[in-house]
């Protein structure tokens, strides 16, 4: 297992909405993510968490960096990893 930070492209501060476009557009691939889900949000979709994020966001006016932080979790070929495994390892 490998985890990394991404960190946004260029000067400008990443958008969380297309974040998640991206990471949960299949791109014509097979395996690309295991798993997608909200954690610490009322909301019931993800297009609804995606809402109450940028609100949330929003409302922090003190933080003047990035407010969204990117981890990508990888795993080597054949690795087979349970949602709930997936779900341990984002809640350490």
């Amino acid at each position: 297992m490998i985890a990394k930070h991404v960190k946004p492209r260029g000067s400008t501060k990443s958008s969380f909405h297309r974040l998640v476009d991206y990471i949960t557009d299949e791109q014509d691939k097979e395996h690309r993510v295991g798993l997608v889900q909200s954690v610490n949000c009322y909301a019931a979709t993800i297009d609804a968490a995606v809402t109450e994020v940028l609100a949330t966001q929003q409302q922090n006016t003190r933080a003047k960096g990035d407010k969204t932080y990117h981890l990508l979790i990888a795993f080597a070929p054949g690795d087979e990893v349970t949602d709930e495994q997936l779900k341990t390892i984002e809640a350490e």
